[in-house]
């Protein structure tokens, strides 16, 4: 079994938001998604807790086998297609849409945000400026190179979420170009994408009139209010004592907007569909306030992150919102009486200690 994270590319991570939909995907094609997870390294909870942070490498191991497993070629494609709501799988950007107005707008703060989502790839902006075209271009490690699945799971969902947020953004996209090979069968890709494909390029990238900036967000309140549903649902269980109250509702709408400029009591509120001060209001009479609400998701987020994952203590950090370090670990010792690393070394011994003994 492949590890979780193994050296040398234990550090490269992707949020398990990702995952969202593969086991329903999996199920449908009479498969075991747990027992995919299991052969690619990831823990079967990652499945369920989306704000987990996974390895990419198993990620794109864990595509592999699906795709031979299912006999899906196209993997991710039919993934993406069969996704309720694509955006979701992206975490925080389908939740930055409710404060945006263009797509333009979105595009800024859904890349800032992605750093802290993965750091297995990443988006750059080119910009000649001597045409009307702009390139999104999706870099990679080379020390942790791709699976093809991966990266057309990440084009092809540019894709969708453009065509969710704005109608007829289609008519913008020119081209997408993917540096793998012209796969046996591309009938699928042709259906999924809305302009010429090229295969065998120098980068994964997608082609766009610049007008496409322009164009404002159309979503219907009702298509908000279903994903935010959705959002929460999918996270009510990882709160230990969620019983559908505001601050519950608070606690598990957090984490979607965490590591962005956008998680405030207003925004939240926001989001929420009530006023500010309304929030304010019914935390009070639940006898708790967001700031309180805010540090405590940080704890527990900051807890499974030092103890289950490998990724550094900066970017934990960033991931939790926190501009610089040295706030992140004076709460970690606030928490826990103890720094970072310290307490994640003690976590490790313990479940070590813990798995030893359930061995014996």
């Amino acid at each position: 079994m492949m590890p979780a994270f193994s050296a040398p590319t234990r550090s490269a991570y992707v949020r398990a938001a990702m995952l969202g939909g593969f086991a329903e995907l999996v199920a449908a094609a009479g498969g075991d998604a747990a027992a995919l997870a299991a052969r690619a390294g990831i823990p079967e909870r990652a499945l369920r807790d989306l704000d987990m942070v996974i390895s990419w490498t198993a990620v794109g191991h864990l595509m592999e086998l699906a795709a031979q497993d299912l006999q899906k070629p196209s993997l991710a494609l039919e993934w993406l297609a069969a996704a309720p709501a694509p955006l979701l799988n992206f975490g925080a950007v389908a939740l930055i849409a409710r404060f945006t107005d263009t797509i333009g707008e979105w595009c800024f703060h859904s890349r800032n945000y992605w750093h802290w989502h993965t750091n297995g790839s990443h988006a750059e902006l080119l910009d000649t400026g001597a045409n009307d075209v702009l390139t999104l271009r999706v870099g990679f490690s080379r020390l942790v190179p791709p699976s093809r699945h991966q990266v057309e799971y990440i084009l092809g969902g540019v894709c969708a979420l453009l065509r969710a947020l704005a109608p007829g953004a289609d008519e913008g996209i020119e081209r997408i170009r993917f540096r793998h090979v012209r796969p046996h069968d591309t009938r699928l890709h042709e259906a999924f994408f809305p302009c010429p494909v090229d295969y065998g390029c120098a980068h994964d990238e997608l082609v766009y009139r610049r007008t496409l900036h322009e164009r404002p967000i159309e979503l219907h309140p009702q298509v908000l209010e279903s994903w935010l549903a959705s959002y929460v649902e999918a996270r009510a269980w990882t709160i230990p004592d969620y019983d559908g109250s505001t601050r519950a509702r608070v606690e598990a709408a957090i984490p979607g907007l965490i590591g962005t400029c956008f998680c405030t009591q207003p925004l939240i509120a926001r989001l929420l569909s009530v006023g500010a001060k309304t929030l304010q209001r019914q935390l009070a009479r639940e006898g708790t306030t967001f700031p309180v609400l805010l540090d405590k998701t940080r704890e527990r987020m900051a807890r499974q992150l030092l103890a289950d994952s490998e990724i550094p203590v900066a970017s934990i950090a960033g991931l939790l919102g926190y501009t610089k370090t040295p706030p992140f670990t004076t709460a970690v010792r606030r928490w826990t009486g103890m720094s970072a690393r310290p307490f994640r070394n003690a976590a490790r011994s313990e479940t070590a200690g813990a798995e030893q003994r359930s061995l014996n």
